[in-house]
């Protein structure tokens, strides 16, 4: 299963996000070594781990809809550039014409979608529109 990587875990756990999760990763690892030091865990993270969270737990968080800067609601919305392949996608919002690109992430080449939305989820919440505290 894909989860977030040790620098998005770390970064959640920054802003306060808490969800639930089967994997952690140990805090005093190095984040070069990000995919070699997760681990599953029998019980909740401790103070010496990061959660490591799957795509649904992050989609779960993120608003679906929701007024962005204007008087039109936008809905939450991914978007895969080459469906057949899947190459590359988009998260974000739209009002059923356009993207909003204030809130839009574009998947990186290396990073799972959990990472993407997770950093659409940093994104809200850096601009205030979404607490975790």
């Amino acid at each position: 299963m894909k989860t977030t990587s040790y620098k998005i875990s770390k970064k959640l756990a920054e802003i306060g996000f808490e969800g639930d999760a089967d994997y952690y990763y140990e805090k005093d690892k190095l984040e070069e070594n990000d995919k070699w030091n997760i681990t599953e865990l029998q019980f909740e993270g401790t103070d010496n781990y990061y959660p490591a969270y799957d795509l649904e737990t992050i989609l779960d968080a993120l608003p679906k809809e929701r007024n962005l800067l204007t008087d039109f609601n936008h809905y939450l919305k991914i978007v895969f550039e080459n469906f057949e392949k899947r190459e590359k996608a988009f998260i974000g919002y739209w009002d059923e014409e356009f993207y909003h690109s204030d809130f839009l992430v574009e998947q990186e080449e290396t990073e799972s979608l959990a990472d993407t939305a997770a950093r659409l989820l940093i994104l809200l919440h850096e601009k205030g529109i979404v607490d975790f505290k």
